[in-house]
C-alpha cells in the first residue's frame, strides 16, 4: 500500500474517515491521543523518537523540506539557520552516544529517548543566526523541532563527519472542528511564481502548523518572517510572543516578501520539488463553517475574518471535501424543509451551509460506578501517558471507588477518598485501560466532543492524522496504519483470513467448525493440541493460527481421504515446483542458477510475479460446472483447468523427464517457442537453449536443468514405484 509522498500541498486527502463498523459509529482515528493534549515540547519527553539521516539536513517524514535546501549554496548554516546541538545539550548527548575511549559519536539508526531531557538556551528570533560564535544554544525557544545536526566532541579521536537527525513526533490526531478561542488564520506565502497567490485558511493555534509572521504596530502592510531555523512552525502563542519582543505584532497581512533564511520561499511554477512552509499566522479571528449535502455528509468551509485573501480550495465553500460524520438520532438539516428555517443556517444550491459551535463536557461525572466496557464504548478520545508529564502534573487515584483490576484513573489533583472524586473528574481526567482484543494498553480521555448545528442538531467531532494546513508523510503513515489495523481488527477479519488459511493449505471446503475454530486461535491468540500449546496469546498471532489450521481433526484425519467433497485441488504452479524438487531438479555440477520459465502462464495459467490482479490466478469462490456446482461447494484452483492449460500441462510434465527445462516436441515443453532461457546467478551468463541441444549429452550444449533423481540401485520396480508415488502424490 502507498500512503503517498507529499511534494505538493495537496497530496492526499486528509479529512476524517470512518471506520466499517457501522453499528459501532467508528472514525478513523478514534482513542488516539490528540496533539493538543500533548505535553509541551514533546520533542524532549521520553519516548520522543529520533531517525538518523546521514548528510541530508532536510525531513523525510514531516512536510519535505525543498530538494535545494541541501545545496550548498543554500544550505550554508552561516546563511540559512539550522539546528545544531551544542555540545552541552542534553540531548546532543543522547543522539551522540559517545564511545567512552575515543569520544567519537556511536550513532545509531533510531534513538528513543529513555528520559526525559532538559532544554538549554533561549534565543531572540528575530536576531537569531545559527552557528554563529558566541551566540548560546536555543532549544528552550522552540516548540518543535524537524531536523537537528549532531557534531562529534572537539575531543573526538580523528576527524570525524557531522550527522543529521530527524525528529518523528509521536502518533497523534487533531479534531476536525477545534473548540472556540482555538482558531486564528494562517495566510499562504503563495504556490506559484511570479504571481503570488495567497491563499488563507484557519488553524488550531495550539499546534505548531505555521510560521511567525510579524508587522510594525503601526502598519500592517510591511509584514516579515522571523524564525529560529529554516523551515520552523510554530504555535500562534509563540508567535505572537516572538513578535512582541522584538517591538512588533501579529497581524492581518496579505502579502509578505520571501524569507529564505526562515524558509517561506514560494513555489516555483511546474516545478514540483517545492513543499517547504506555506503558511504564517495572522492575529485574525477565524471560524469554522459546514456545508452539508442530501445525504449528511459535511464539508468543512473556513471563514478567514477580514482577511482579504481567497480560501484555500480544500476548505472553500462550494468547492470543499464531503466526508461523512455520525449525526445524533442520525438526523440533520435539509434543503426540503428549507434548512430547518434556522437563523445559523441557509439554503445554498442542494446544501445546506450552517455555521458550527463546539462544545466539550466530561464523559463520566464520578455519580456512578464506572466499568471497563462503558471506558471501551463512551470515551472515544485518546490521552497522552500520564507519565509524560512533568511530575505532579497527573496523579493516580488512590480512593477506594477508583481500585479496579481492569482499570486506573488519573486526576490533575490528589484524590484519596471517595467524596473527592466529584469534584476531582473532569476533561483532563485520563481512564488507563487494556485493549480486550490486542491486549495493549490505552490511555483514554474523558471527553465528548460534539458539534452543534442549526437549531438541535449536532454530530461527533471527528478526529484527523493530518492538518489541512501542514500535511506530513508521517501523519499519512499513521493514517494508512490506523486504517489497517481496523481492517485487521474487524470481526469478520478472523473468519475470512481462517477460510482463506484453510483453502490454500488442507480443503476447499472446511466445515463451519473447522473455520470457527481457526478464527478462535487468530482472535486469542493461542491454541492447544490437548498436548502442546501453541501462539502468544496476541491477536492475530500466525503460530497459533496455523497450528489450528494443521492440528485439527480436519486436517488430520485418514477416514476423510473418502469424502469426496473433502480435499483442495492443487494449482499448477505448485504441482511444476514439487515435481521439480521431488526429482532433484538441478545441474550436474549442482552450481546455483536461476531460471526464466517465461509465458509459462499462457501455458498453465501461472507465472510467479505476473497474477493477473490483486485477487491473484483464481477466485476462491469459483465453482466448476457440474458435480461441485450441483452440491454448492467451490474448487478455487479449478478456475485455470480449462483445456488448454490441461494440455499445456500434460505435454511439458510428459516431457520433463526428457529434455529437462526446455521446449521440445514442437512446443509441448515448457519453455516458450522453441527455447529456454537461463540465468547464472554468480556470472553475468545467459543463454538460449535450443530443442536440438536439450536432449545432447554434451556437457558445454545441453540445458543444465535435468531430473538428477535416481532410485536404489537394487530397488524393485514395485519399490521404485512406491517410492515415486511417495514423492509425488504422498502416498495417495
Amino acid at each position: 500500500i502507498d500512503p503517498m509522498m507529499f511534494p505538493t500541498t495537496d497530496g492526499r486527502d486528509v479529512f476524517p474517515k470512518t471506520g466499517l463498523n457501522d453499528g459501532g459509529r467508528v472514525y478513523i482515528g478514534d482513542k488516539n491521543k490528540r496533539c493538543d493534549a500533548m505535553p509541551p515540547k514533546a520533542w524532549l519527553r521520553k519516548g520522543a523518537k529520533f531517525i538518523f539521516r546521514g548528510s541530508d539536513p532536510n525531513v523525510e517524514l514531516g512536510r519535505k523540506d525543498p530538494k535545494y535546501w541541501v545545496d550548498p549554496v543554500w544550505s550554508d548554516p552561516q546563511h540559512y539557520s539550522r539546528v545544531i546541538l551544542d555540545e552541552t545539550s542534553n540531548l546532543h548527548s543522547e543522539l551522540c552516544n559517545a564511545d567512552p575511549v575515543t569520544g567519537a559519536c556511536r550513532f545509531a539508526s533510531t534513538v528513543i529517548l529513555a528520559n526525559d531531557v532538559d532544554c538549554i538556551g533561549t534565543c531572540n528570533a528575530g536576531e537569531y543566526k545559527q552557528h554563529i560564535s558566541g551566540l548560546q544554544p536555543c532549544e528552550c525557544s522552540i516548540d518543535e523541532i524537524r531536523t537537528v545536526r549532531v557534531d562529534n566532541p572537539a575531543t573526538a579521536t580523528g576527524n570525524l563527519p557531522s550527522v543529521w537527525y530527524e525528529y518523528v513526533r509521536d502518533t497523534c490526531v487533531q479534531m476536525a472542528f477545534p473548540e472556540p478561542g482555538y482558531m486564528k488564520a494562517v495566510s499562504e506565502i503563495g504556490t506559484t511564481y511570479p504571481t503570488v497567490a495567497n491563499d488563507a485558511m484557519c488553524a488550531d493555534t495550539r499546534l505548531a502548523t505555521a510560521g511567525t509572521a510579524c508587522c510594525d504596530p503601526n502598519n500592517n502592510n510591511s509584514p516579515k518572517n522571523i524564525c529560529l531555523f529554516r523551515g520552523e512552525r510554530t504555535t500562534y502563542d509563540t508567535a505572537k510572543l516572538r513578535c512582541e519582543s522584538n517591538g512588533l505584532v501579529t497581524c492581518p497581512w496579505s502579502t509578505i516578501p520571501i524569507n529564505y533564511h526562515c524558509g517561506t520561499d514560494i513555489q516555483w511554477d511546474g516545478d514540483h520539488y517545492k513543499a517547504g512552509m506555506r503558511f504564517s499566522w495572522t492575529n485574525e479571528d477565524c471560524s469554522m463553517k459546514v456545508q452539508i449535502d442530501e445525504k449528511g455528509y459535511v464539508a468543512m468551509v473556513h471563514d478567514v475574518g477580514s482577511l482579504t485573501q481567497q480560501v484555500k480550495g480544500r476548505v472553500r465553500i462550494d468547492v470543499g471535501t464531503y466526508f461523512r460524520v455520525f449525526w445524533d438520532g442520525d438526523s440533520f438539516p435539509t434543503t426540503s424543509n428549507g434548512c430547518e428555517g434556522s437563523s445559523s443556517c441557509e439554503v445554498r444550491g442542494t446544501t445546506c451551509f450552517c455555521s458550527t459551535t463546539v462544545h466539550t463536557s466530561p464523559v463520566f461525572d464520578g455519580s456512578a460506578i464506572i466499568t471497563k466496557e462503558q471506558l471501551l464504548t463512551k470515551l472515544h478520545i485518546g490521552a497522552p501517558n500520564p507519565a509524560l508529564f512533568d511530575e505532579g502534573f497527573y496523579f493516580r487515584c488512590t480512593a477506594p471507588a477508583c481500585i479496579s483490576p481492569d482499570f486506573s484513573v488519573y486526576f490533575t489533583q490528589v484524590v484519596d477518598k471517595n467524596n473527592d472524586i466529584s469534584q476531582a473528574i473532569d476533561e483532563k481526567t485520563i481512564f488507563e485501560v487494556t485493549d480486550p482484543l490486542t491486549g495493549k494498553t490505552m490511555f483514554l480521555s474523558n471527553t465528548n466532543s460534539m458539534v452543534s448545528v442549526g437549531s438541535g442538531f449536532s454530530f461527533r467531532n471527528p478526529p484527523m492524522f493530518n492538518s489541512p494546513v501542514d500535511q506530513t508523510q508521517r501523519d499519512a503513515l499513521a493514517e494508512t496504519d490506523a486504517v489497517l489495523h481496523h481492517y485487521v481488527q474487524h470481526s469478520n477479519t478472523a473468519p475470512f483470513i481462517a477460510t482463506r488459511l484453510i483453502q490454500h493449505l488442507v480443503t476447499s471446503n472446511p466445515s463451519p467448525r473447522y473455520v470457527g475454530d481457526v478464527a478462535e486461535a487468530f482472535r486469542t491468540g493461542t491454541y492447544s493440541d490437548g498436548v502442546n500449546t501453541f501462539g502468544t496469546g496476541t491477536y492475530g498471532d500466525l503460530e497459533a493460527t496455523v497450528a489450528a489450521v494443521f492440528l485439527d481433526d480436519e486436517a488430520r484425519s485418514t477416514t476423510l481421504d473418502a469424502d469426496v467433497t473433502h480435499g483442495r485441488a492443487r494449482e499448477p504452479l505448485l504441482k511444476l515446483i514439487h515435481f521439480f524438487r521431488a526429482m532433484e531438479l538441478d545441474t550436474e555440477d549442482r552450481r546455483s542458477r536461476e531460471v526464466d520459465l517465461i509465458y509459462l502462464k499462457d501455458k498453465i495459467g501461472q507465472e510467479s510475479h505476473y497474477a493477473p490482479s490483486v485477487f491473484s490466478f483464481f477466485l476462491a469462490e469459483y465453482q466448476p460446472i457440474g458435480p461441485v456446482l450441483d452440491m454448492n461447494l467451490v474448487a478455487p484452483e479449478a478456475q485455470l483447468f480449462d483445456a488448454p492449460k490441461l494440455i499445456g500441462f500434460l505435454n511439458g510434465m510428459a516431457n520433463l523427464p526428457f529434455y529437462g527445462i526446455a521446449d521440445c516436441e514442437d512446443g509441448k515443453g515448457f519453455g516458450p517457442f522453441f527455447f529456454s532461457r537461463f540465468k547464472i546467478t554468480d556470472h553475468p551468463d545467459e543463454r538460449w537453449y535450443q530443442c536440438h541441444e536439450a536432449g545432447s549429452l554434451n556437457p558445454d550444449t545441453h540445458v543444465p536443468h535435468r531430473f538428477r533423481w535416481l532410485p536404489e540401485s537394487n530397488a524393485s520396480p514395485a519399490e521404485i514405484v512406491s517410492e515415486m508415488d511417495l514423492l509425488l502424490t504422498g502416498g495417495r
